[in-house]
């Protein structure tokens, strides 16, 4: 770029290192992402800082100022624009969406997604991410997923498909039994949201509880319920049939959560079938045909 449009005009290429540092939390890191070396991104910090006249973060850390904050939040909505117009040509043009899943829930939803797929009905050409809501958040708000299903996210995305309460519950193996007295004998997914909702249920109600296994692996977690090592909170529509719902009178009583499909600014919710495709696996209150017949497969399926 001309160095007579410095004034007018800021290199994307600025605004991307900006979001992958905030992303991914430091210099380091968000070098080896954008193959830059570490004198590279602190140079493009201090040009766009230049650029716009202020500090992005604070010294020391990197903890972002009011000014990089603002910034940040127009740098992930370009950035998503950006993205979105080399796509014309590409995947999105052929129906292809980029849908985000959370990991809690994908033994739940995935084989039905695949059932759909199978029979012509469900999400088309579609690329799947599993991960945790605040990762997904991230990809939606920087315009690396069109849609994603949150729970309980920090913040709620301004591009809303539907929400929903989802009631969460503690589950443990079938013949679980905890001797009288004993501390609560939790499973541990370290920053999840279930974490959080369990650890924040017990201290709240005076629970005493101990940490007995730590696992950011669903397959780990799922074995150490099964093998009678203790409890862990889920969402009480995911739990399988190979676990049972704790509702044991010493148990504290564990909230309802938003869940959501949320979609990437500018993204055109059409095709309509595809998002109500999503919609009806997700959205426990979803009124749709779909969603029924889909309600329908999984009480027989509870039922086997």
């Amino acid at each position: 770029m001309h160095h007579r449009y410095d004034k007018i005009n800021i290199p994307i290429e600025l605004l991307r290192t900006l979001v992958a540092i905030a992303e991914l939390g430091s210099f380091t890191k968000a070098g080896g992402a954008l193959k830059l070396t570490q004198s590279a991104i602190s140079a493009q910090v201090k040009r766009l800082q230049q650029l716009v006249g202020s500090e992005f973060f604070t010294k020391p850390g990197l903890r972002l100022t009011g000014s990089g904050e603002l910034v940040l939040g127009y740098a992930q909505r370009i950035l998503a624009m950006n993205d979105q117009i080399l796509l014309l040509s590409g995947a999105q043009s052929r129906g292809q969406l980029r849908v985000g899943i959370p990991v809690s829930l994908a033994d739940y939803a995935l084989p039905m997604l695949l059932r759909q797929n199978a029979n012509d009905q469900g999400i088309r050409q579609a690329q799947f991410r599993c991960d945790v809501t605040e990762e997904m958040l991230k990809c939606l708000t920087g315009g690396r997923l069109d849609v994603a299903v949150l729970t309980c996210p920090s913040r709620t995305p301004n591009n809303v498909y539907s929400e929903w309460p989802d009631q969460m519950v503690f589950a443990c193996a079938p013949d679980f039994l905890l001797s009288p007295g004993a501390p609560l004998p939790l499973i541990s997914w370290p920053g999840s949201v279930s974490d959080r909702v369990a650890i924040e249920a017990c201290e709240r109600h005076g629970v005493a509880y101990s940490i007995v296994c730590v696992t950011a692996d669903c397959h780990a977690r799922r074995l150490a319920m099964q093998s009678g090592l203790g409890f862990a909170a889920m969402f009480e529509r995911a739990v399988p049939p190979q676990l049972k719902i704790a509702r044991d009178y010493f148990l504290p009583p564990l909230p309802q959560l938003t869940g959501g499909i949320y979609l990437r600014e500018g993204l055109d919710p059409r095709p309509v079938e595809q998002l109500e495709a999503l919609n009806a696996i997700f959205n426990p209150t979803a009124t749709t045909a779909a969603a029924s017949a889909h309600r329908e497969e999984r009480k027989v399926a509870n039922m086997r």
